[in-house]
């Protein structure tokens, strides 16, 4: 049963994935900002994190249009958790930060909100297959 990890404040996100990703056979974990995603990513270590890029920094509630990725680079910087997969919510689809986002190591990036959950399981499932060894 793959653990993922939600990193967002968004409690409507957060309660549409807590219902629905379950019913596919994962178990989740939701941080509510930059600092616990990072924290819980270390402590739990997910088999996904699915990261929004626009929530508060830490517990204090500043939110900042970085912390996802820095979150995401914060990550990424640990041997132990380089290869867990992360995509990326966000509601910025510019080409400049879907470039940034993917360098910063995430796998995916879904735009926000998310109108169709049909493509966010898929891009779970794709990306966890992927991750797997073979």
């Amino acid at each position: 049963m793959p653990n993922i990890l939600i990193a967002d404040d968004d409690d409507d996100m957060v309660e549409i994935c807590s219902r629905l990703l379950p019913r596919r056979g994962h178990t989740v974990k939701v941080a509510q900002n930059a600092a616990d995603a990072v924290s819980m990513a270390e402590s739990l270590r997910p088999d996904l994190i699915l990261m929004d890029m626009r929530m508060p920094v830490s517990s204090t509630g500043d939110v900042s249009d970085r912390a996802g990725l820095d979150a995401v680079l914060a990550i990424k910087a640990k041997p132990e958790l380089v290869s867990i997969p992360i995509i990326a919510l966000t509601g910025h689809m510019m080409t400049m930060f879907r470039a940034a986002i993917l360098d910063a190591g995430c796998v995916d990036m879904l735009a926000k909100p998310i109108e169709n959950f049909m493509h966010l399981t898929e891009a779970i499932e794709l990306a966890l297959k992927k991750s797997k060894p073979q």
